[in-house]
Formats: C-alpha cells, structure tokens, sequence
C-alpha cells in the first residue's frame, strides 16, 4: 500500500483486521516465491523502452513529409495510438518502478510522459498514491474524478447534467484532450488556492508544467503548420484525430477494470474510516478480464489482469498472468471473491452504472 503525506491529508483508513493481514501476507510469499522461479523477461521491456517512442518520433516525422493528407490523417491516428502503448507499456512500468532498476532511471523516462502532453508529475501522485489506494473511493480516487458533470460514485451529489450523463458518455474520445487542457492545470491551481491533496509541489514542477505544455503544441501543431504542406484547419482537424484515436483505445483500458455495477464503491465513514481491509478494499472494487490473447499481452501490457497489478503493483506486467493465477486459486481457497469478466460485459455494466447514476434515486441497490 503506498503512503500519503500525512502532514498535509487526512486520509482514509482501512479496516484493521488481523486475519485479512496474515491472507495478504500468505499471498504475499506464495506470489514472490512463484515469480523468484520464473525466467526472467525485463529484456521485452528494455526493448520497448527504445522502440516505442521511436515509432511514435517516425510517425511524427512521416507526416511532416508527407504531402498527402490521408497519409498525413494516418499519422497522427498512428500516433494517438502508440500514446496509449507507449503508457501502457512504459510510463505505467517506470511510474511503479518496474522499468529500470535504478529509480532514477525510471525518473528520467517518466519525463517522455511529459512530452507526449501529460504532466508526469500529476499523475504518478494521482495514480499511485491515490487511485492505488483508494479505488472507487468518492474524492480520493483520482480516476473517478474525470469530469465534475459525470456522476460515477452511486453516492456522490449530481450536478444539473447527470440526468443527461448517460447521453454524455459520447464525450469520452475526448478525455484525453480534456486531461491535456483543463485537468494537469486544475489540479496545480487547486494547489495554489489551498485544496489540493498532492502534497507540496515545487516551482519546478510549475516550470515544467508550462515548458512541456507548450513543447507538446509546439511540436503537433504549430510546427507542421509551419513546415508541412497543409493549411491550420488541416493540422487542428489532425491534432484532434490524435486525441479521440487516442481516446478510444485508451478508454478499452481505463474503464472495464472497476467502474461497472459488478464492483462497489465504498463509503468514508465517520472518523475517515473505510468498511474493508485493504485486502477486500482491492477485490471488492476491481475485476479482471477474461480476455487473454498476443494483444492483450504484447500492446495491451495485461492490463485484463488489473486485480494483480493492484495487489502487487510493483511486480511487472510481464508476470501479471502468474501472478493472477496465485491469487484465483488463493480467493477460491480462502472464500475470497474474484470477479472477472468480458470486455464488453465491463463496457455494458458501465453504461448501467452511468445510466443509474443518473436518476433521481439510484436504480442500482448495492450494499456498499
């Protein structure tokens, strides 16, 4: 479990339950003990590192040569695409530490994120700290913050538009233009005026922010206005196919593993408490994928196996099918639950929790 600033939140805490700490240490030693006697495969990560981001720079660098718009439409779809491959693959890896084994390595590819539009600071605390922790929690899950108009958390208050959310959803190809322009810089804002939760950021951080924003608008749209063969409207429209190939592939990631009716989304309780152990917290708020084929495990990094990498979030995704299997046969055995479903299922149950959200009262009865 990774650690909050204490200094500065007061954060939820887990139900402290002896029995629930001797599963997670049980599963803890037979999940080590099973990937100690696997083979190593760092060196397919290695390979990405180097690859990855010089398909994206040769994608790049063919549609400012091209004089053909097609082709110049392709490469920018391309490149959305390997955004969210270069993430999956890579930046998710190095955020955990999971790429290089020095942590300073890992520091300084986190810096490719930062190229490629996001800010990598934001997001590793919202990720790691956050989101790892607090899966499905209201006001602490970073990921179930995307947009102050979509009512996620059954219980939290909706706003003028949730009623229509369920219409809304056609917005989601938009998340990630939405991340680049509004979301890195609110969160830095909400720092300013006090309401942050990210702990102290530095002037740094801000510099970096600006240098890396106009860096990344620099190089996608003002310079192939510039220097390619096409007009501004032609560059806009190829920048925005960037954003929305870029978000839907990514929503295939970031939507099935925990916000569906299948999974819960607990409550703070008085006292800054949560009704689970930390444990049960990650089973009863997260579910795997059935799907398992070469894309899901090449260009998809296992992400159908999400219940491991937020057991062992520091154990590489290259081991996220043994490390899955473990923890199956460990739930069964102990009475756990595992849930795993289909990506479509994931997809409808989503839409049901959206459309439930919706309405006046939840027509969604779960015991939270």
């Amino acid at each position: 479990m990774e650690t909050l600033n204490k200094s500065r939140v007061k954060h939820p805490i887990f139900e402290s339950n002896i029995e629930d700490g001797n599963l997670i240490a049980t599963l803890r030693s037979r999940v080590f003990r099973r990937i100690k006697a696997l083979k190593k495969r760092e060196n397919e990560l290695i390979f990405k590192a180097f690859v990855f981001p010089l398909l994206y720079l040769a994608f790049y660098l063919f549609a400012l040569s091209t004089a053909n718009y097609l082709i110049f439409l392709l490469c920018y779809a391309f490149m959305g695409l390997m955004v969210v491959i270069i993430f999956l693959n890579l930046i998710h890896e190095v955020c955990h530490e999971n790429l290089f084994s020095k942590k300073s390595f890992n520091h300084i590819y986190m810096l490719i994120f930062d190229i490629l539009g996001a800010n990598s600071f934001i997001w590793k605390k919202r990720h790691v700290i956050f989101h790892h922790n607090y899966p499905n929690v209201a006001g602490w899950d970073s990921d179930i913050e995307k947009s102050k108009f979509l009512k996620v958390h059954p219980n939290e208050k909706g706003k003028w538009l949730t009623k229509y959310q369920h219409y809304i959803i056609i917005l989601y190809p938009f998340f990630l233009l939405n991340w680049f322009l509004v979301r890195d810089f609110r969160d830095f804002i909400k720092h300013i005026l006090g309401e942050g939760k990210y702990g102290p950021i530095s002037l740094v951080e801000y510099v970096k922010l600006f240098l890396f924003k106009f860096f990344f608008v620099g190089y996608v749209f003002l310079l192939p206005i510039y220097i390619a063969h096409f007009s501004v409207f032609e560059v806009i429209l190829a920048g925005l196919l960037m954003f929305i190939f870029a978000g839907v592939f990514g929503l295939f990631v970031l939507l099935p593993p925990h916000v569906n009716v299948n999974n819960h989304f607990p409550l703070v309780g008085d006292n800054q408490t949560l009704p689970n152990s930390w444990l049960r917290h990650q089973l009863f708020t997260t579910n795997d994928l059935v799907e398992e084929n070469w894309f899901t495990r090449y260009i998809m990094a296992n992400f159908n196996f999400h219940i491991a990498h937020h057991l062992f979030p520091n154990i590489s995704y290259l081991y996220a099918k043994e490390v899955t299997e473990e923890i199956k046969n460990f739930c069964i055995e102990n009475g756990l639950v595992y849930k795993s479903i289909s990506i479509w299922q994931a997809f409808r149950d989503h839409y049901k929790l959206i459309k439930s959200n919706s309405a006046d009262e939840s027509i969604w009865e779960q015991n939270m």
